[in-house]
């Protein structure tokens, strides 16, 4: 819930406010350094096992291939102490699911062999599709800590299969909403509960499983944290835990202190809420001072008529994910990281939502968006620290596209699956290394997705291929990972009800830093009546499939092409139809015409990218000399100056006090600081927006690499040096908007 500070309508506090406590911090650990050692491993043993119990009673391949879950274990005020390595929205999010419970039960109301079930965003889950149950555990009457679990479900009822609907205008339409409310109540199972939520989903058994998954995970914690305490006692675990925090705080706020104090800024777009095809703005100023972090989201769109929307759990989760793995590198993931945090957002802003918002695309829809925002602006900071640099990235797989299934199996049962393949999207290049091509979402540090031949045993569906594209990730001096994409034809079922819920058609969010550029765009599309099943009974259908213009030969499979919107609800599939989506590479990191071009002709050698662009994009044609190179690269570089650029600085001579990026350095300037390009050109006060002495060129459609689509609302436009040509940035913008002020450097440490 959102907390308004000081009486300003900007100050309200969905995390936060921090303040840094430099004697509880060095406060003298109160146990001994071995056994803090021991208990804390033993604790994340604890995590480790939580999760193969879930596996381990599951059946939803969404739990148990795809890994859509977390566990955890928290104090016993309700702050994350130990937490698994799975998706990190959901125990990032958990703190506010247990506040809302201490604040609806009394601590009478609390006690030994209780669980909790919730799923209503609006009392801290992410959207109600994940559910979590959260223990208390007790020791001597007292409780000492809390374990959790949440896990998206594959269906939690409501107007379509999946239970994500754009067509749902308030959250009562979209399936079963839960409060906090005990499932388990003394060790004993409240029936009545248990029947009210299988009654709400068209997958009760599957449901049903992943349920008691989440019991044996509690019990796991239960038993495996009252094992410790017998022989170690209950101040010890707890000050462990206590200190777990105390130590990643006060790595994180010794981290932050390396860097300088400014404002940075990331924005981020949605199209289509699931209505009308339309951009929605999520923005993030980042602003650092001291051993603080504020994310202020203020400035993003008012809440959606529909499901896009996010609440105080998701956004919450969503910082979290995109600030821990950048910055919190060699720091365990817990509490401590978030009181270094702030988050502004007030309420009735899209990443804010107040009731009776619908919520059913928050975690793929604003809390993706929140994650790669956040992650785009700590990356700026970062790139001005010559130690913290190389964690400075572009955006790795900067959107989501979902596809939901189901109706009747090829055994005649009820079926509902949610196809998370997108997951395996690009990753972002960063300072020192290439995007990973499968580098799984950014919230995940273990992602997994399902093997085609599980979702074939499981479903009612016969793959034609999941493979990676050539030219898809960010093109850059680092390239972005690349995209992939999978078709599908339904089999041994007459039809099948979907629905897509995406966003990243009309936007290439995957963004590239520095002057790189972002990764493709999402498609998605359906080929009607098509001849593949006889192509397939006679071993003629034409493999391997093509490019990224065109990934599936339509001349040789017959059929009507129908591209689909971002977001389309209930359509069918019949036999012959095939169903065939991409998805985001990751986006590129520094100008193109600074790669290797020995690493450009190894890119071509192993097929990530083409002849053409090589030569287009980063001026290398294999097998050519270096001084041909050099000489094709300086006529691009002249040709980007064609339309505006000015004779080259007089003045090349600089004294950098520090880096900013690859081509970006830092200079004094009088009493102050000043941004220039590396080879002299000055872009300004560093207070001031350096694109404003920038050459700004727009991009026209036609001039936009294949793969990216950018919305009529949008423009793509990039950033040069006006002086030498360098490529400084690549952005995506609000048709008549100014260049977003992304740096505002305040002072160096």
């Amino acid at each position: 819930m959102s907390r308004e500070v000081n009486g300003d309508d900007r100050e309200h506090f969905v995390l936060g406010p921090s303040q840094s406590d430099e004697e509880r911090l060095g406060a003298p650990l109160k146990v001994d350094p071995v056994t803090f050692e021991i208990v804390r491993h033993k604790l994340e043993a604890i995590n480790h096992e939580q999760a193969i119990a879930l596996k381990d009673v599951s059946v939803s391949p969404i739990v148990t291939a795809a890994s859509d879950f977390n566990n955890a274990l928290y104090t016993a005020d309700g702050r994350i102490a130990c937490m698994g390595p799975q998706v990190v929205f959901h125990s990032g999010a958990m703190p506010v699911v247990l506040r809302h419970l201490m604040e609806q039960f009394s601590p009478e109301e609390i006690n030994e062999g209780d669980m909790f079930v919730v799923n209503d965003p609006y009392f801290g889950a992410v959207h109600h599709p994940d559910v979590s149950l959260v223990a208390p555990l007790f020791h001597a009457g007292a409780i000492v800590a809390w374990s959790g679990v949440a896990a998206h479900q594959v269906d939690m009822g409501g107007m379509s299969v999946g239970s994500v609907s754009g067509q749902a205008r308030e959250k009562y339409q979209e399936g079963l909403m839960m409060p906090p409310m005990k499932l388990i109540e003394g060790g004993v199972m409240r029936k009545d509960v248990w029947r009210l939520i299988l009654n709400m989903t068209r997958q009760p058994e599957m449901v049903g499983l992943d349920l008691r998954g989440f019991i044996a995970s509690n019990i796991v914690a239960r038993d495996r944290l009252a094992e410790i305490i017998d022989r170690y006692g209950a101040d010890v675990v707890t000050d462990v835990m206590d200190e777990l925090i105390r130590y990643s705080e006060r790595r994180m706020r010794e981290r932050l202190r390396q860097l300088p104090d400014g404002e940075f800024r990331s924005r981020s777009f949605i199209d289509h809420d699931g209505l009308e095809n339309r951009i929605y703005r999520t923005d993030v100023r980042l602003i650092k001072s001291g051993d603080v972090l504020r994310f202020d989201l203020s400035d993003s769109s008012p809440q959606a008529p529909t499901y896009i929307n996010c609440t105080e759990g998701c956004l919450v989760g969503a910082v979290f994910g995109g600030t821990a793995p950048l910055l919190g590198a060699g720091v365990p993931w817990n509490h401590g990281i978030l009181n270094a945090l702030e988050v502004v957002a007030p309420p009735g802003v899209i990443v804010n939502a107040v009731r009776p918002a619908p919520t059913g695309a928050a975690t793929i829809g604003q809390g993706w968006t929140i994650m790669s925002a956040t992650a785009h602006a700590v990356s700026k900071l970062l790139a001005l620290s010559d130690e913290l640099r190389r964690h400075s990235a572009a955006i790795t797989h900067g959107t989501f596209a979902a596809l939901f299934t189901g109706d009747r199996n090829q055994h005649g049962e009820p079926y509902t699956t949610q196809l998370i393949d997108a997951q395996i999207g690009g990753g972002g290049a960063s300072s020192i290394a290439d995007g990973i091509d499968q580098s799984g979402c950014f919230v995940a540090p273990r992602p997994h997705i399902a093997n085609v031949e599980s979702n074939e045993l499981h479903g009612p569906m016969l793959f034609l291929y999941r493979s990676f594209f050539p030219d898809s990730g960010g093109d850059g001096a680092r390239r972005g990972g690349r995209a992939a994409g999978t078709a599908w034809t339904p089999h041994g079922v007459e039809r099948l009800r979907n629905t897509v819920s995406a966003h990243g058609i009309e936007v290439p969010v995957s963004y590239g830093q520095f002057g790189g550029w972002p990764g493709v765009c999402n498609r998605q599309m359906v080929i009607r009546g098509t001849a593949v099943r006889e192509l397939l009974g006679s071993g003629e259908l034409a493999m391997p499939l093509a490019t990224l213009a065109e990934p599936l030969e339509l001349a040789s499979l017959g059929g009507e092409l129908e591209l689909l919107a971002a977001k389309q609800d209930e359509f069918e599939l019949a036999p012959g139809d095939v169903v065939q989506y991409t998805w985001q590479g990751g986006g590129g990191y520094g100008d193109p015409l600074d790669r290797d071009p020995a690493a450009v002709a190894a890119d071509v050698e192993a097929g990530l990218i083409s002849a053409t662009r090589a030569s287009e994009v980063y001026g290398v044609v294999v097998g050519e000399a270096a001084a041909q190179i050099d000489e094709r690269r300086a006529h691009l570089r002249a040709s980007r100056l064609a339309p505006g650029g000015v004779a080259p600085a007089a003045n090349a001579e600089l004294e950098p006090v520090a880096r900013y990026g690859p081509a970006l350095v830092i200079v004094r300037d009088g009493a102050g600081l000043a941004v220039a390009c590396g080879c002299g050109h000055r872009l300004g006060s560093a207070a001031e927006n350096w694109k404003d002495r920038a050459l700004r060129q727009p991009l026209p459609a036609a001039d936009l690499p294949a793969g990216i689509l950018v919305h009529a609302e949008l423009e793509l436009a990039r950033y040069l040096c006006p002086s030498c040509g360098r490529l400084h940035a690549v952005e995506v913008e609000e048709r008549g908007e100014p260049p977003l002020h992304d740096l505002k450097l305040i002072s160096l440490p």
